[in-house]
Protein backbone atom coordinates (compact mmCIF):
# COMPACT_ATOMS: atom_id res chain seq x y z
CA UNK A 1 0.00 0.00 0.00
CA UNK A 2 1.21 3.57 -0.55
CA UNK A 3 2.11 5.42 1.77
CA UNK A 4 -0.12 9.05 2.73
CA UNK A 5 2.37 11.76 3.21
CA UNK A 6 -0.18 14.25 4.34
CA UNK A 7 1.32 15.17 7.70
CA UNK A 8 -2.21 15.25 10.29
CA UNK A 9 -2.73 18.03 12.69
CA UNK A 10 -3.64 17.33 16.14
CA UNK A 11 -6.73 19.80 15.97
CA UNK A 12 -7.71 17.12 12.72
CA UNK A 13 -6.82 13.95 14.58
CA UNK A 14 -8.59 14.94 17.57
CA UNK A 15 -11.51 16.20 15.19
CA UNK A 16 -11.31 12.68 13.65
CA UNK A 17 -11.81 10.99 17.21
CA UNK A 18 -15.26 13.33 17.46
CA UNK A 19 -16.69 11.69 14.84
CA UNK A 20 -16.35 8.27 15.83
CA UNK A 21 -16.71 8.58 19.85
CA UNK A 22 -18.85 12.17 20.17
CA UNK A 23 -17.11 15.47 20.29
CA UNK A 24 -18.17 15.84 24.00
CA UNK A 25 -16.18 12.69 24.94
CA UNK A 26 -13.38 13.67 22.61
CA UNK A 27 -12.90 17.43 24.18
CA UNK A 28 -13.02 15.56 27.45
CA UNK A 29 -10.16 13.39 26.29
CA UNK A 30 -7.79 16.33 24.60
CA UNK A 31 -8.25 18.14 28.10
CA UNK A 32 -7.74 15.19 29.89
CA UNK A 33 -4.13 14.44 28.05
CA UNK A 34 -3.00 17.80 28.45
CA UNK A 35 -4.11 18.72 24.79
CA UNK A 36 -6.27 20.65 25.03
CA UNK A 37 -4.71 24.30 24.39
CA UNK A 38 -5.98 26.45 21.33
CA UNK A 39 -9.42 24.02 21.07
CA UNK A 40 -12.24 25.92 21.91
CA UNK A 41 -14.71 23.63 20.45
CA UNK A 42 -13.22 20.99 17.55
CA UNK A 43 -16.90 20.98 16.03
CA UNK A 44 -18.85 20.61 19.49
CA UNK A 45 -21.07 23.12 20.89
CA UNK A 46 -19.75 25.62 23.42
CA UNK A 47 -21.80 23.72 25.76
CA UNK A 48 -20.18 20.61 25.07
CA UNK A 49 -16.32 22.09 25.92
CA UNK A 50 -15.29 22.17 29.46
CA UNK A 51 -12.76 24.87 30.35
CA UNK A 52 -9.65 24.19 28.41
CA UNK A 53 -7.43 25.08 31.80
CA UNK A 54 -9.83 24.57 34.30
CA UNK A 55 -10.01 25.83 37.42
CA UNK A 56 -11.07 24.93 40.92
CA UNK A 57 -12.67 27.03 43.24
CA UNK A 58 -13.40 29.82 40.64
CA UNK A 59 -10.02 30.59 41.36
CA UNK A 60 -8.97 33.03 38.24
CA UNK A 61 -5.30 33.15 38.81
CA UNK A 62 -3.07 30.87 37.62
CA UNK A 63 -0.41 28.68 39.86
CA UNK A 64 3.11 30.37 38.53
CA UNK A 65 4.31 26.71 39.26
CA UNK A 66 2.58 25.39 36.63
CA UNK A 67 3.64 27.38 33.41
CA UNK A 68 2.00 25.11 31.21
CA UNK A 69 2.52 27.70 28.61
CA UNK A 70 5.74 27.85 26.44
CA UNK A 71 7.92 30.91 27.55
CA UNK A 72 9.59 33.05 25.32
CA UNK A 73 13.50 34.15 25.26
CA UNK A 74 14.62 36.39 27.78
CA UNK A 75 16.26 39.40 25.58
CA UNK A 76 18.95 41.37 26.72
CA UNK A 77 19.25 43.74 23.56
CA UNK A 78 23.17 43.70 22.57
CA UNK A 79 24.84 42.02 25.21
CA UNK A 80 22.98 38.58 24.99
CA UNK A 81 24.74 35.65 24.17
CA UNK A 82 23.22 32.96 21.04
CA UNK A 83 20.77 30.97 23.72
CA UNK A 84 20.56 33.02 26.89
CA UNK A 85 21.65 36.13 29.27
CA UNK A 86 25.31 35.23 30.76
CA UNK A 87 26.51 37.88 32.98
CA UNK A 88 30.12 37.32 30.85
CA UNK A 89 28.22 39.03 27.98
CA UNK A 90 28.94 42.29 29.65
CA UNK A 91 32.25 44.22 29.17
CA UNK A 92 34.43 43.87 31.71
CA UNK A 93 35.42 46.66 34.24
CA UNK A 94 32.15 48.60 32.35
CA UNK A 95 31.20 50.03 35.78
CA UNK A 96 34.39 51.32 37.23
CA UNK A 97 33.83 54.84 39.19
CA UNK A 98 30.06 54.15 38.77
CA UNK A 99 27.26 53.96 41.31
CA UNK A 100 24.04 51.74 42.02
CA UNK A 101 21.67 52.21 44.50
CA UNK A 102 19.20 48.84 44.72
CA UNK A 103 15.84 49.06 46.25
CA UNK A 104 14.98 45.51 47.82
CA UNK A 105 16.83 42.98 49.12
CA UNK A 106 15.42 39.92 47.57
CA UNK A 107 16.81 37.57 45.57
CA UNK A 108 16.55 39.95 42.22
CA UNK A 109 18.53 43.07 43.90
CA UNK A 110 21.29 40.75 45.58
CA UNK A 111 21.66 38.94 41.92
CA UNK A 112 22.31 42.47 40.66
CA UNK A 113 24.21 43.75 43.86
CA UNK A 114 27.26 40.35 43.28
CA UNK A 115 26.98 41.20 39.10
CA UNK A 116 27.71 44.82 39.42
CA UNK A 117 30.27 44.43 42.48
CA UNK A 118 32.23 41.64 39.86
CA UNK A 119 32.07 45.06 36.81
CA UNK A 120 33.59 47.41 38.88
CA UNK A 121 30.10 49.50 40.18
CA UNK A 122 29.40 50.79 43.63
CA UNK A 123 26.38 49.57 45.53
CA UNK A 124 24.08 50.28 48.05
CA UNK A 125 20.87 47.73 49.13
CA UNK A 126 18.58 49.72 50.89
CA UNK A 127 15.98 46.49 52.22
CA UNK A 128 13.34 46.97 53.89
CA UNK A 129 12.71 44.60 56.65
CA UNK A 130 15.42 42.94 58.81
CA UNK A 131 16.71 40.50 56.55
CA UNK A 132 17.57 39.52 53.27
CA UNK A 133 16.11 37.43 50.22
CA UNK A 134 12.40 38.55 50.41
CA UNK A 135 9.68 36.04 49.54
CA UNK A 136 12.39 33.54 50.01
CA UNK A 137 12.10 32.65 53.80
CA UNK A 138 12.61 29.79 55.37
CA UNK A 139 10.40 29.76 59.14
CA UNK A 140 11.82 27.60 62.18
CA UNK A 141 11.20 27.25 65.57
CA UNK A 142 10.56 30.97 67.13
CA UNK A 143 10.45 32.36 64.32
CA UNK A 144 7.53 35.28 64.13
CA UNK A 145 5.67 36.14 61.75
CA UNK A 146 3.90 39.45 61.24
CA UNK A 147 1.10 40.26 58.99
CA UNK A 148 -0.75 43.55 58.94
CA UNK A 149 -3.60 42.42 61.03
CA UNK A 150 -1.77 39.91 63.05
CA UNK A 151 1.49 38.35 64.35
CA UNK A 152 1.99 34.73 65.03
CA UNK A 153 5.22 32.52 66.48
CA UNK A 154 6.47 29.41 64.96
CA UNK A 155 5.99 27.02 67.56
CA UNK A 156 7.44 23.85 66.00
CA UNK A 157 10.29 21.63 67.80
CA UNK A 158 13.88 22.99 67.19
CA UNK A 159 15.06 20.65 64.71
CA UNK A 160 17.29 22.02 61.89
CA UNK A 161 14.73 19.57 59.31
CA UNK A 162 11.39 21.05 60.78
CA UNK A 163 10.72 23.99 58.70
CA UNK A 164 8.31 25.96 56.82
CA UNK A 165 9.19 27.54 53.04
CA UNK A 166 6.09 29.63 52.97
CA UNK A 167 7.53 31.62 49.38
CA UNK A 168 9.65 29.64 46.84
CA UNK A 169 10.22 25.93 47.76
CA UNK A 170 11.04 24.18 45.20
CA UNK A 171 13.07 24.87 42.17
CA UNK A 172 13.30 23.64 38.27
CA UNK A 173 16.49 21.44 36.54
CA UNK A 174 15.96 23.81 33.98
CA UNK A 175 16.88 26.87 36.25
CA UNK A 176 20.28 26.78 35.48
CA UNK A 177 21.27 30.09 37.11
CA UNK A 178 19.81 29.90 40.35
CA UNK A 179 21.45 25.78 40.20
CA UNK A 180 24.84 27.87 39.18
CA UNK A 181 24.80 30.01 41.72
CA UNK A 182 23.98 27.39 44.54
CA UNK A 183 27.03 25.20 42.75
CA UNK A 184 29.29 28.62 42.71
CA UNK A 185 28.27 29.10 46.67
CA UNK A 186 28.15 25.97 47.55
CA UNK A 187 24.55 25.70 48.46
CA UNK A 188 23.36 21.65 49.11
CA UNK A 189 20.77 20.47 47.58
CA UNK A 190 18.31 17.30 47.26
CA UNK A 191 15.72 16.05 45.68
CA UNK A 192 12.52 17.23 45.93
CA UNK A 193 9.52 15.19 45.33
CA UNK A 194 6.79 16.75 43.05
CA UNK A 195 4.58 14.11 42.20
CA UNK A 196 4.06 11.04 44.30
CA UNK A 197 1.25 8.63 42.44
CA UNK A 198 0.81 7.39 45.89
CA UNK A 199 -0.87 10.74 47.23
CA UNK A 200 -4.19 11.86 46.43
CA UNK A 201 -6.79 13.20 44.15
CA UNK A 202 -9.93 14.10 46.44
CA UNK A 203 -13.43 16.13 45.37
CA UNK A 204 -16.13 16.24 47.77
CA UNK A 205 -18.87 15.96 44.99
CA UNK A 206 -16.73 12.73 43.25
CA UNK A 207 -16.67 8.89 44.48
CA UNK A 208 -18.43 9.72 47.83
CA UNK A 209 -16.10 12.57 48.60
CA UNK A 210 -13.58 9.42 49.18
CA UNK A 211 -9.76 10.60 47.94
CA UNK A 212 -8.07 8.53 45.44
CA UNK A 213 -5.33 6.72 44.99
CA UNK A 214 -3.47 9.07 41.81
CA UNK A 215 -2.07 6.03 40.42
CA UNK A 216 -5.30 4.38 40.31
CA UNK A 217 -6.77 7.93 38.52
CA UNK A 218 -3.53 8.32 36.21
CA UNK A 219 -3.75 4.58 35.12
CA UNK A 220 -7.63 4.21 34.13
CA UNK A 221 -7.09 8.24 32.51
CA UNK A 222 -4.84 6.51 30.32
CA UNK A 223 -6.40 2.94 30.44
CA UNK A 224 -9.24 5.36 29.25
CA UNK A 225 -8.07 7.46 26.45
CA UNK A 226 -6.30 4.97 24.59
CA UNK A 227 -9.35 2.53 24.21
CA UNK A 228 -11.00 5.75 22.98
CA UNK A 229 -8.73 6.27 20.29
CA UNK A 230 -7.85 2.53 19.52
CA UNK A 231 -11.64 2.63 19.03
CA UNK A 232 -11.33 5.69 16.61
CA UNK A 233 -8.64 4.09 14.62
CA UNK A 234 -10.65 0.31 14.66
CA UNK A 235 -13.73 2.09 13.20
CA UNK A 236 -11.81 4.05 10.29
CA UNK A 237 -11.96 7.04 11.45
CA UNK A 238 -8.41 8.01 10.45
CA UNK A 239 -8.58 5.83 7.70
CA UNK A 240 -7.12 8.88 4.98
CA UNK A 241 -4.56 9.74 7.58
CA UNK A 242 -2.60 6.76 8.45
CA UNK A 243 -1.18 3.60 6.28
CA UNK A 244 -1.81 0.31 7.45
CA UNK A 245 1.36 0.04 8.80
CA UNK A 246 1.04 3.44 11.01
CA UNK A 247 -2.27 1.72 12.63
CA UNK A 248 -0.76 -1.00 13.55
CA UNK A 249 2.00 0.79 15.18
CA UNK A 250 -0.25 2.87 16.99
CA UNK A 251 -2.30 0.28 18.57
CA UNK A 252 0.70 -1.78 19.50
CA UNK A 253 1.64 1.76 21.42
CA UNK A 254 -2.06 2.32 22.50
CA UNK A 255 -1.85 -1.11 24.02
CA UNK A 256 1.39 -0.63 26.01
CA UNK A 257 0.43 3.39 26.53
CA UNK A 258 -3.01 2.08 28.04
CA UNK A 259 -2.54 -1.56 29.29
CA UNK A 260 -4.95 -2.60 26.89
CA UNK A 261 -6.59 -6.14 26.36
CA UNK A 262 -4.29 -7.09 23.23
CA UNK A 263 -7.82 -9.11 21.31
CA UNK A 264 -10.17 -6.20 21.44
CA UNK A 265 -8.45 -3.07 22.25
CA UNK A 266 -10.55 -2.46 25.67
CA UNK A 267 -9.24 -1.02 28.90
CA UNK A 268 -10.40 -3.45 31.54
CA UNK A 269 -8.52 -2.22 34.35
CA UNK A 270 -4.61 -2.79 35.18
CA UNK A 271 -2.28 -3.48 38.06
CA UNK A 272 -0.90 -0.21 37.29
CA UNK A 273 -3.61 0.92 39.66
CA UNK A 274 -2.48 -1.01 42.46
CA UNK A 275 -4.98 -3.54 44.38
CA UNK A 276 -7.78 -2.53 47.51
CA UNK A 277 -6.83 -1.28 50.23
CA UNK A 278 -3.39 0.07 48.93
CA UNK A 279 -4.20 3.46 50.60
CA UNK A 280 -3.75 2.35 53.98
CA UNK A 281 -0.92 0.28 55.43
CA UNK A 282 -2.44 -2.96 57.16
CA UNK A 283 -5.34 -3.06 54.99
CA UNK A 284 -3.93 -3.87 51.74
CA UNK A 285 -5.18 -6.96 49.63
CA UNK A 286 -2.83 -7.59 47.28
CA UNK A 287 -4.86 -10.38 45.22
CA UNK A 288 -7.86 -8.54 44.63
CA UNK A 289 -7.39 -5.67 41.54
CA UNK A 290 -8.96 -2.14 41.86
CA UNK A 291 -12.49 -1.81 39.72
CA UNK A 292 -11.55 0.14 36.78
CA UNK A 293 -13.24 3.20 36.69
CA UNK A 294 -15.04 4.89 33.08
CA UNK A 295 -13.50 8.02 31.77
CA UNK A 296 -17.18 9.74 32.99
CA UNK A 297 -17.00 8.40 36.30
CA UNK A 298 -13.57 10.41 36.60
CA UNK A 299 -14.33 13.50 34.05
CA UNK A 300 -16.67 15.08 36.67
CA UNK A 301 -17.24 18.18 38.40
CA UNK A 302 -14.46 19.75 40.48
CA UNK A 303 -12.81 16.16 40.71
CA UNK A 304 -9.10 17.32 39.91
CA UNK A 305 -7.95 15.01 37.08
CA UNK A 306 -6.68 17.90 35.36
CA UNK A 307 -4.10 17.98 37.22
CA UNK A 308 -2.82 14.41 36.37
CA UNK A 309 -0.64 16.17 33.28
CA UNK A 310 0.35 18.99 36.42
CA UNK A 311 4.37 18.03 36.76
CA UNK A 312 4.84 18.13 32.45
CA UNK A 313 4.49 21.91 32.90
CA UNK A 314 7.82 23.72 31.39
CA UNK A 315 8.93 24.50 35.02
CA UNK A 316 7.56 21.56 36.37
CA UNK A 317 8.79 17.95 36.93
CA UNK A 318 8.33 14.58 38.48
CA UNK A 319 11.31 15.27 40.64
CA UNK A 320 12.72 18.90 41.54
CA UNK A 321 15.15 19.97 43.68
CA UNK A 322 15.33 21.87 47.22
CA UNK A 323 18.10 22.78 49.81
CA UNK A 324 18.38 21.03 52.76
CA UNK A 325 17.50 22.82 55.54
CA UNK A 326 15.16 25.45 53.78
CA UNK A 327 14.83 27.54 50.97
CA UNK A 328 16.54 30.38 52.94
CA UNK A 329 20.07 28.70 52.63
CA UNK A 330 20.06 30.06 48.77
CA UNK A 331 19.26 33.37 50.61
CA UNK A 332 22.21 33.39 53.25
CA UNK A 333 24.43 32.25 50.34
CA UNK A 334 23.54 35.40 48.30
CA UNK A 335 23.54 37.61 51.10
CA UNK A 336 27.28 36.29 52.19
CA UNK A 337 28.72 37.82 49.49
CA UNK A 338 27.87 41.09 50.00
CA UNK A 339 29.48 43.72 52.24
CA UNK A 340 28.21 44.20 55.35
CA UNK A 341 28.42 48.04 54.89
CA UNK A 342 26.52 48.04 51.56
CA UNK A 343 23.06 46.29 52.92
CA UNK A 344 20.97 48.71 54.87
CA UNK A 345 18.79 46.46 56.57
CA UNK A 346 15.69 47.98 58.07
CA UNK A 347 15.74 51.00 55.82
CA UNK A 348 12.30 51.99 54.57
CA UNK A 349 12.26 53.99 51.43
CA UNK A 350 10.04 56.98 51.70
CA UNK A 351 10.71 58.68 48.11
CA UNK A 352 12.78 58.03 44.90
CA UNK A 353 13.36 60.95 42.96
CA UNK A 354 15.53 61.47 39.81
CA UNK A 355 18.18 64.53 39.40
CA UNK A 356 20.02 65.72 36.52
CA UNK A 357 23.00 63.30 37.56
CA UNK A 358 20.83 60.28 38.37
CA UNK A 359 19.02 59.27 41.23
CA UNK A 360 18.36 60.20 45.06
CA UNK A 361 16.52 58.02 47.46
CA UNK A 362 15.18 59.14 50.84
CA UNK A 363 14.68 56.48 53.62
CA UNK A 364 14.03 56.04 56.87
CA UNK A 365 16.13 53.86 59.49
CA UNK A 366 15.13 53.62 63.55
CA UNK A 367 13.08 56.61 63.13
CA UNK A 368 15.82 58.78 61.42
CA UNK A 369 15.70 60.41 58.24
CA UNK A 370 18.70 59.66 55.19
CA UNK A 371 19.00 60.29 51.64
CA UNK A 372 21.63 58.81 49.24
CA UNK A 373 22.50 59.88 45.81
CA UNK A 374 23.69 57.35 43.07
CA UNK A 375 24.26 57.47 39.20
CA UNK A 376 21.53 54.84 38.49
CA UNK A 377 18.66 53.01 40.63
CA UNK A 378 17.55 49.85 40.24
CA UNK A 379 14.25 48.93 41.75
CA UNK A 380 13.01 45.28 42.67
CA UNK A 381 10.01 46.97 45.31
CA UNK A 382 6.73 45.16 44.27
CA UNK A 383 4.40 47.17 42.43
CA UNK A 384 1.97 46.91 45.48
CA UNK A 385 4.32 49.01 47.79
CA UNK A 386 6.28 50.75 44.86
CA UNK A 387 2.65 52.77 44.22
CA UNK A 388 2.67 54.00 47.83
CA UNK A 389 6.09 55.54 47.54
CA UNK A 390 6.25 59.34 46.33
CA UNK A 391 8.16 59.06 43.31
CA UNK A 392 8.76 61.50 39.99
CA UNK A 393 8.31 58.39 37.96
CA UNK A 394 6.58 59.17 34.24
CA UNK A 395 3.07 58.69 33.95
CA UNK A 396 3.16 55.42 31.95
CA UNK A 397 5.66 54.03 34.83
CA UNK A 398 3.05 54.95 37.14
CA UNK A 399 0.10 53.62 35.51
CA UNK A 400 1.76 50.32 34.76
CA UNK A 401 3.05 50.13 38.86
CA UNK A 402 -0.49 51.44 39.46
CA UNK A 403 -2.75 48.95 37.74
CA UNK A 404 -0.24 45.65 38.44
CA UNK A 405 -1.87 42.59 40.27
CA UNK A 406 -0.50 40.32 42.44
CA UNK A 407 -1.53 36.75 43.01
CA UNK A 408 -2.60 36.26 47.19
CA UNK A 409 -1.42 33.08 46.89
CA UNK A 410 -1.04 31.83 50.83
CA UNK A 411 0.30 28.53 52.69
CA UNK A 412 -0.38 26.43 55.92
CA UNK A 413 2.04 24.30 57.95
CA UNK A 414 1.48 21.47 60.43
CA UNK A 415 4.20 19.81 62.70
CA UNK A 416 3.44 16.22 63.01
CA UNK A 417 4.17 12.24 63.71
CA UNK A 418 5.02 11.17 59.94
CA UNK A 419 1.41 9.64 59.92
CA UNK A 420 1.22 9.78 56.24
CA UNK A 421 4.77 7.68 55.20
CA UNK A 422 3.71 5.54 58.86
CA UNK A 423 0.11 4.72 57.98
CA UNK A 424 -0.43 5.48 53.84
CA UNK A 425 3.26 5.32 52.92
CA UNK A 426 3.30 8.57 51.34
CA UNK A 427 6.28 9.82 50.75
CA UNK A 428 6.75 13.25 49.44
CA UNK A 429 4.79 14.65 46.84
CA UNK A 430 1.58 16.26 46.41
CA UNK A 431 -2.03 15.31 47.37
CA UNK A 432 -4.98 17.55 44.84
CA UNK A 433 -8.76 18.41 46.73
CA UNK A 434 -11.56 20.75 45.10
CA UNK A 435 -11.40 22.56 48.58
CA UNK A 436 -10.02 25.98 49.54
CA UNK A 437 -6.83 24.31 50.59
CA UNK A 438 -6.17 22.86 47.42
CA UNK A 439 -2.88 21.40 47.74
CA UNK A 440 -1.32 19.50 50.79
CA UNK A 441 2.38 19.13 50.50
CA UNK A 442 4.51 16.21 52.28
CA UNK A 443 7.94 16.90 53.22
CA UNK A 444 10.60 15.51 50.85
CA UNK A 445 13.31 15.64 53.50
CA UNK A 446 13.85 13.19 56.30
CA UNK A 447 11.73 10.14 55.24
CA UNK A 448 11.15 7.94 58.08
CA UNK A 449 12.00 10.62 60.82
CA UNK A 450 9.92 10.53 63.45
CA UNK A 451 8.25 14.56 62.76
CA UNK A 452 7.81 16.34 59.82
CA UNK A 453 6.41 19.55 58.62
CA UNK A 454 3.53 19.12 56.35
CA UNK A 455 1.78 21.68 53.97
CA UNK A 456 -1.73 21.53 55.15
CA UNK A 457 -2.98 24.36 52.26
CA UNK A 458 -1.32 25.63 49.08
CA UNK A 459 -4.00 28.27 48.13
CA UNK A 460 -3.72 30.82 44.92
CA UNK A 461 -6.43 31.14 43.17
CA UNK A 462 -8.40 34.67 43.81
CA UNK A 463 -11.08 33.51 45.94
CA UNK A 464 -10.15 31.10 47.86
CA UNK A 465 -6.72 32.79 48.91
CA UNK A 466 -8.68 36.31 49.42
CA UNK A 467 -11.06 34.26 51.90
CA UNK A 468 -8.00 32.98 53.63
CA UNK A 469 -6.14 36.01 53.54
CA UNK A 470 -9.43 37.67 55.22
CA UNK A 471 -9.09 35.07 58.25
CA UNK A 472 -7.93 35.43 61.31
CA UNK A 473 -4.66 32.78 61.84
CA UNK A 474 -6.87 30.63 64.27
CA UNK A 475 -9.33 30.53 61.90
CA UNK A 476 -7.09 29.70 59.04
CA UNK A 477 -5.74 26.65 61.10
CA UNK A 478 -9.78 25.19 61.97
CA UNK A 479 -10.64 25.44 58.20
CA UNK A 480 -7.52 23.77 56.89
CA UNK A 481 -8.32 20.97 59.84
CA UNK A 482 -11.47 19.89 58.85
CA UNK A 483 -10.46 20.08 55.25
CA UNK A 484 -7.24 17.97 55.70
CA UNK A 485 -9.41 15.41 57.51
CA UNK A 486 -11.39 14.94 54.31
CA UNK A 487 -8.24 13.72 52.72
CA UNK A 488 -6.96 11.72 55.97
CA UNK A 489 -9.24 10.89 58.53
CA UNK A 490 -7.03 11.27 61.15
CA UNK A 491 -6.02 14.48 60.33
CA UNK A 492 -7.48 16.72 62.95
CA UNK A 493 -5.78 14.84 65.88
CA UNK A 494 -2.36 14.21 64.70
CA UNK A 495 -1.29 17.63 62.91
CA UNK A 496 -0.83 20.70 65.47
CA UNK A 497 1.73 23.40 65.97
CA UNK A 498 -0.01 25.31 62.61
CA UNK A 499 1.46 28.66 61.45
CA UNK A 500 0.05 30.73 58.33
CA UNK A 501 1.66 33.28 55.65
CA UNK A 502 -0.89 35.06 53.71
CA UNK A 503 1.38 37.00 51.34
CA UNK A 504 -1.20 39.87 50.53
CA UNK A 505 -0.79 40.51 54.09
CA UNK A 506 3.04 40.80 54.87
CA UNK A 507 4.31 44.11 54.89
CA UNK A 508 6.34 45.67 52.20
CA UNK A 509 5.39 42.57 50.10
CA UNK A 510 1.41 42.77 49.60
CA UNK A 511 1.52 39.63 47.55
CA UNK A 512 3.14 36.54 46.20
CA UNK A 513 4.09 37.32 43.17
CA UNK A 514 3.29 38.94 40.06
CA UNK A 515 0.28 37.75 37.34
CA UNK A 516 0.38 41.14 34.96
CA UNK A 517 1.93 41.42 32.02
CA UNK A 518 4.81 43.91 31.93
CA UNK A 519 5.77 46.21 29.40
CA UNK A 520 6.58 49.72 30.35
CA UNK A 521 8.16 48.78 33.70
CA UNK A 522 10.93 46.33 31.46
CA UNK A 523 12.09 49.76 30.35
CA UNK A 524 14.14 52.37 31.90
CA UNK A 525 12.68 55.84 33.35
CA UNK A 526 15.48 57.94 32.98
CA UNK A 527 18.27 55.87 35.53
CA UNK A 528 16.00 54.32 37.02
CA UNK A 529 15.22 50.56 36.01
CA UNK A 530 13.01 48.09 37.39
CA UNK A 531 13.75 44.24 38.17
CA UNK A 532 11.79 41.22 40.13
CA UNK A 533 10.20 37.96 39.35
CA UNK A 534 6.84 40.00 38.25
CA UNK A 535 9.09 41.46 35.64
CA UNK A 536 10.37 37.79 34.27
CA UNK A 537 9.01 35.00 31.61
CA UNK A 538 9.25 32.85 34.72
CA UNK A 539 7.00 35.05 37.15
CA UNK A 540 6.85 33.71 40.84
CA UNK A 541 10.22 31.61 40.35
CA UNK A 542 13.60 32.73 42.14
CA UNK A 543 15.20 32.42 38.26
CA UNK A 544 12.86 35.07 37.09
CA UNK A 545 13.83 37.21 40.02
CA UNK A 546 17.35 36.15 38.23
CA UNK A 547 16.44 37.21 34.74
CA UNK A 548 14.99 40.24 35.69
CA UNK A 549 18.42 41.65 37.83
CA UNK A 550 20.40 40.66 34.42
CA UNK A 551 17.93 42.70 32.36
CA UNK A 552 18.16 45.50 34.52
CA UNK A 553 22.42 45.03 34.38
CA UNK A 554 22.15 44.90 30.63
CA UNK A 555 19.62 48.43 30.63
CA UNK A 556 22.42 49.92 32.76
CA UNK A 557 25.50 48.20 30.55
CA UNK A 558 23.81 50.07 27.79
CA UNK A 559 23.35 53.00 28.63
CA UNK A 560 26.87 53.48 30.12
CA UNK A 561 28.03 52.46 26.89
CA UNK A 562 25.95 54.59 25.26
Amino acid sequence: MKKNNKKMKRREFLENIGKAAGSSVMIRAAVAMGLGSGLSSCGSSAADSPSISPSINNNSSIDPSSNLNSQQPFSLGSYTSPKSPRPGDWPANSGTGKSVVILGGGIAGMTAAIELQKLGYSFTIIEATDRAGGRNRTIRSGDVVNEINSTQTCMFENNSELYFNPGPARISHSHEFLLGYCREFGVELEGFTNENRAALFHSTDAFEGKPQVAKTIYSDIRGNISELLATSINQGALDSELTATDKAYILAMLRGYGNLNGANHKYEGSTRAGFSGQENVGSRDRDTEITAKRLQDILIGEFPWWREYFSEGINQQPSMLQPKGGMDKIARAFYARIPNSSFKAESEVKQIRKTAQGVKIFYERGGQPFQIESDYCICTIPATVLRNIQNDFSSDHQNEIASFQYSNASKIAFQADRFWEEKHSIYGGISWTNQDITQVWYPSNSFGAKKGIIIGAYIWGSTASNNFSDQSPQERINSALLQGNNLHSEYQSEVSQGISVAWRNIPFQLGAYGVSSASVLLTPDDNIFFAGEHLSDLSGWQEGAILSAYHAINEITKKVHA
